[in-house]
């Protein structure tokens, strides 16, 4: 009933007071039209990908996302950014980019280079194989009362994300279970990091852990070996940093010290809002799913005037 009304008033928010006020950063993760990604909960497909971009420039320019954050005003801009590195943002969804002369920034987690497989997709591999009970029932972390909401517990900040990893490896090891290949789809290959006037990169971290769950040594290592690896390529490098999960519990005070240290001054959060043109470093961003993109940013912008 509440969304409905919702629904029923966001209608009636003009377009010009969410162009005047707020800035839409859109924030995307596997982008293509294969069959292999319709489980991830966060694809887009090329169609409505180019829907989505083709409706911003109606009211926006999109700019990357170093420039936006260094613009003195940002009145009239937009920003486009791809978390984790899937390999179809560049195999797919370069040449829907490219055809609208699109900027964007990909923040990978420099890990999945090497092989390793992101530790979200391990997660995916339990679930989508009814292995969760299985691996609870075996697990020093997790009790029975977390199967149900197993996907979300395990980046609950009180568990240490590198322990439910290793929780997660020794139980595959124990099973001797093999996650194949089809669940490496994040970037395993130097050649996505591609010389390209609308590309750019930008640290997400090493393991794409939850900050907060960590201690301040362990984030640092996260963060700064993300940072090593990007710095050794020959690509245009972002100097915002995004924050894996994106939450305000995701992160904590240890973390934006240890940015500050290694020279991070801006971060991209994951909040489902609007960013506005406020002098904060944390930038705010929301992941659009569907073709009705102004009815989406239209209910964004009547939920921050609710909230005020």
């Amino acid at each position: 009933m509440i969304e409905s009304v919702k629904n029923i008033l966001s209608s009636f928010v003009p377009m010009k007071l969410i162009t005047d006020n707020c800035n839409p950063i859109l924030l995307y993760h596997s982008l293509g039209n294969s069959s292999k990604f319709e489980k991830n909960i966060d694809h887009v497909s090329l169609e409505i990908l180019e829907t989505q971009l083709k409706d911003i420039q109606k009211h926006w320019k999109f700019v990357s996302i170093d420039e936006y954050v260094s613009a003195k005003s940002k009145k009239g801009l937009a920003s486009l950014t791809i978390d984790d590195g899937y390999k179809n943002v560049i195999d797919d969804a370069l040449e829907v980019f490219e055809n609208l002369d699109t900027p964007f920034t990909i923040f990978i987690n420099s890990s999945t280079i090497d092989g390793k497989i992101f530790w979200r997709d391990k997660v995916r591999y339990l679930i989508e194989n009814d292995l969760v009970q299985k691996f609870v029932n075996s697990s020093l972390l997790f009790k029975k009362d977390h199967i149900e909401s197993f996907y979300f517990i395990t980046k609950n900040p009180k568990f240490n994300s590198i322990k439910v990893e290793k929780d997660i490896d020794e139980f595959l090891l124990k099973e001797n279970l093999k996650i194949s290949s089809s669940y490496k789809l994040c970037f395993d290959n130097k050649k996505y990091f591609i010389e390209h006037p609308l590309v750019s990169y930008g640290n997400h971290t090493a393991r794409h852990y939850v900050l907060s769950s960590l201690s301040p040594q362990e984030q640092h290592h996260e963060i700064a070996e993300c940072k090593r690896f990007i710095n050794k390529l020959n690509i245009n490098k972002s100097n915002v940093f995004s924050m894996p999960f994106g939450g305000n519990q995701s992160f904590n005070s240890d973390t934006l010290s240890i940015l500050n240290d290694l020279n991070y001054k801006n971060i991209l959060k994951s909040t489902n809002n609007l960013d506005t043109a406020t002098l904060s470093n944390q930038i705010n961003r929301f992941m659009p799913k569907t073709d009705e993109l102004e009815q989406t940013m239209k209910k964004l912008y009547l939920k921050k005037i609710i909230k005020r």
